[in-house]
Order: structure tokens, then sequence, then C-alpha cells
């Protein structure tokens, strides 16, 4: 009964660890893509003779004056701009 509740003890601790593990490892890549994104983001705004300036200004504004989330942000000015 003992070894039982080692075994289950140690397949536990096994399972949080790398649940842990990947959870972190995930999380730092997210963010690694969503700085990419922003980077990306600020130099589309800032190129003021690309015809999609304006969204990329609405998308980041949006975004920056914390009015909503960057995805948000995002769908938000689609839908604005293919109406016009």
């Amino acid at each position: 009964m003992i070894s039982y509740l080692i075994v289950v003890f140690v397949f536990s601790l096994a399972f949080i660890t790398v649940a842990e593990i990947m959870y972190w490892l995930y999380k730092k890549e997210y963010l690694r893509a969503k700085a990419k994104y922003l980077r990306e983001l600020i130099d589309q705004k800032n190129d003021l003779t690309s015809s999609n300036e304006p969204f990329y200004t609405c998308v980041y504004e949006k975004w920056n004056y914390g009015e909503m989330p960057l995805s948000e942000a995002n769908s938000m000015c689609s839908l604005k701009f293919e109406q016009n």
C-alpha cells in the first residue's frame, strides 16, 4: 500500500513538473512572438508611405491607450477598415 502511494506521489510530481516546464516554455515563446508583432506594428504605423498606415495606427492606438487587448484591437480595426 505504501509503495502504491509513493508511485502515485512520484507520478504526480513528475506530471506537475513537466506541465510547469511546458507552460513556461510556451509562455516565453508567446511573449517573443507578441514582441515581434508589436515591433512590426510600430514600424508599419510609422511608415507614412504605406497604404495600410491608418489601419496599423488604429490598432496601435487602441492597444496602447488600454482600450482593448491587441487581438481585439486588430479585429476591431479590421472591421472598421473593411467597411470603408
